[in-house]
């Protein structure tokens, strides 16, 4: 089990110029790690489709790596999400799931005990699929291995779906999420790209 802000700040300390789209509570902590042009926070635009919007940007933008930072509780929200993944996953996509067990953001339910997100995951076919055929799911349950796995993750082709057992003893801020047009505008802006109906940017 990993404390969440250690994750992030070991996610902060490599990433370079990959966009980041964290929902749900990692939008309360990724922020404290990062402020970088190329985050997205996710929340308020469809609860449980993070990796759904993360896959798009991937597949639009095959030149980056994106990175996805959400929770198990969401992930049971858009399960068939991961079927899609399995079938489209572009190689730059990296899904990182953080495992706390719970549905945090809205009290702190317990999940099912029994549920196995690397053998749904498996089970969707996302292991040797994607795209590409190159698609991987693994289990990381410690710092020393995310931290030492983490190069290969951003270098190797996917997609990336991870699982990381995840707790979190800090404190939270209470959630007051805002001007979500700017948040767009802000990532279009670090993208180059222009307004609806315009010519991308090279």
């Amino acid at each position: 089990m990993m404390e969440r802000l250690d994750v992030f700040r070991a996610l902060a300390d490599s990433r370079t110029d990959e966009i980041v789209v964290m929902t749900m509570t990692a939008t309360l902590q990724w922020p404290l790690v990062s402020d970088h042009p190329l985050d997205f926070d996710f929340l308020a635009f469809g609860m449980g489709h993070a990796s759904d919007f993360g896959m798009g940007l991937a597949l639009a933008r095959p030149e980056r790596k994106v990175i996805v930072l959400k929770g198990d509780g969401g992930l049971l929200m858009s399960l068939g999400s991961l079927v899609t993944m399995a079938q489209y996953g572009p190689e730059n996509l990296i899904v990182l799931l953080l495992e706390n067990r719970t549905y945090e953001m809205v009290g702190g339910q317990p999940l099912p005990a029994r549920v196995d997100f690397v053998t749904l995951a498996k089970g969707a076919g996302i292991q040797g699929g994607g795209a590409t055929g190159n698609g991987k799911v693994e289990r990381i349950a410690d710092l020393e291995t995310f931290q030492s796995e983490l190069p290969g993750l951003l270098d190797e082709p996917g997609p990336h779906f991870v699982v990381m057992p995840v707790l979190n003893t800090h404190e939270l801020r209470a959630v007051h999420h805002s001007d979500h047009a700017g948040r767009i505008r802000r990532l279009r802006d670090a993208l180059a790209v222009g307004e609806p109906g315009a010519t991308i940017k090279e």
